[in-house]
């Protein structure tokens, strides 16, 4: 092989390399964009959405549950303390209560642990980062992965990893002052510091990147598939979210007007047969 054969070979190699590192560069970039948009879809759209449902839906539903568990203990006395009477038997209020509440322990603490969801969804709903904020910390977050994230750059140093704990973090708190702290603090790693320096590293490496972008995007669509997504398409139409209020508010005061009813009927049965 002459000198110009080798000149050509090199040259060919050169126009390779520099095409599978602008390759790398861009699948990269959209690796990191897919794990930003999978973390933001875990860490914010699914909680926001989670917790503006359980705030203007969840709460009236767990006042109708509260009510329809009032009507079945109420039926239940009603039915207990009947039997009673037929049979000529004198019950005592203190017992019918205990008795009643024992059957009923598991609706309790199901409706506990609503209750508690409730609380904690209001003292979140506050707290929520505004639409400004989000976006400014997505686009810094997915900056940093690109150049941080070991998934994306698995040959970065040692020094670069120990970086990466520290994005997280930041991203999960929603701490835009600290991810631009540690922008800054990257400004030291080059984009092209992890990069393989030789045509077949950077053949496997572009392959790993394309599995791993048809892993994430897999992902990706699986999380698409969580019923907080039908909740904020709910939240975000005015209409629907209205008529569902509206639904629940007419469901709850049909079944207080039913408790109220059987709280009388109580009343009378409880004149004839219980004691304190």
């Amino acid at each position: 092989m002459d000198g110009f054969d080798v000149y050509e070979e090199n040259n060919e190699l050169f126009k390779e390399f520099e095409i599978l590192y602008n390759e790398n560069t861009l699948l990269r970039t959209e690796l990191a964009t897919l794990y930003e948009e999978i973390e933001h879809l875990d860490r914010v759209v699914i909680p926001q959405a989670q917790t503006n449902f359980l705030v203007k839906i969840g709460t009236l539903r767990v006042e109708l549950l509260q009510t329809q568990i009032a009507i079945m203990k109420t039926r239940h006395k009603i039915a207990l303390l009947r039997s009673n009477l037929e049979r000529g038997e004198i019950v005592h209020r203190e017992a019918l209560n205990y008795k009643v509440e024992r059957e009923f322990r598991e609706w309790d603490d199901r409706l506990r642990h609503e209750i508690s969801q409730i609380d904690e969804a209001k003292a979140r709903f506050s707290s929520l980062a505004q639409p400004e904020d989000i976006g400014e910390i997505r686009s810094a977050y997915r900056i940093l992965s690109r150049k941080l994230n070991p998934e994306i750059n698995p040959d970065q140093s040692d020094e670069a990893k120990s970086f990466w704990p520290s994005v997280r973090t930041a991203y999960l708190w929603g701490d835009i002052f600290h991810l631009k702290a540690l922008m800054m603090m990257s400004d030291d790693y080059p984009e092209s510091y992890d990069m393989p320096n030789d045509v077949s590293k950077m053949r496997r490496n572009r392959d790993v990147l394309r599995a791993k972008i048809k892993t994430a995007t897999k992902r990706l669509g699986n999380i698409k598939q969580h019923p907080a997504f039908e909740w904020r398409a709910l939240l975000d139409d005015a209409n629907r979210l209205a008529s569902e209020q509206s639904k629940l508010n007419g469901e709850i005061e049909r079944a207080k007007l039913q408790q109220t009813a059987l709280q009388d009927m109580l009343r009378s049965l409880e004149m004839k047969g219980v004691r304190r």
